[in-house]
């Protein structure tokens, strides 16, 4: 004879299986606040690269320049993989043989929040190699 309740109870019930559903569901929940703050960081992360891309950008021109730059505060806007981002150089006075101080702060445009910010000096020298020296004075004597 044949055991007719067993083959019945064989598997999941209704209930179990609704049971499990309900602790995976809550165990999910968890998993998927942390993916959607990682790509919230991760959104951060590149936008940040991106500004200090920007300041690295304004602060090579500055540094690249022969000249003494004016001192005082200077704007312009650089876009960098189709985001547009506001810098602000911030110089110092200095003369032909000294320091000049220059800051630049990446905002995003339409955020007063600095981004990126990098300080640098450059030595502004009296003569640079292929510099035409002034009357009476070669380029030997350094001054």
């Amino acid at each position: 004879m044949l055991n007719v309740r067993s083959c019945a109870q064989a598997g999941f019930s209704l209930v179990e299986t609704v049971a499990a559903m309900g602790i995976l569901a809550l165990a999910a929940i968890p998993l998927l606040q942390v993916t959607t703050d990682a790509n919230r960081n991760a959104a951060s992360l590149e936008t940040r690269l991106l500004a200090r891309t920007v300041a690295e950008n304004e602060l090579a021109r500055a540094m690249a320049s022969r000249t003494v730059l004016d001192a005082g505060i200077s704007t312009g806007e650089a876009d960098q993989m189709g985001r547009t981002f506001v810098w602000t150089r911030t110089t110092s006075p200095a003369q032909v043989g000294q320091l000049q101080n220059f800051r630049v702060d990446v905002r995003s445009d339409n955020s007063e929040q600095v981004l990126a910010s990098l300080i640098s000096l450059k030595y502004i020298p009296a003569n640079l190699p292929g510099d035409v020296a002034p009357q009476g004075q070669t380029e030997g004597d350094g001054g």
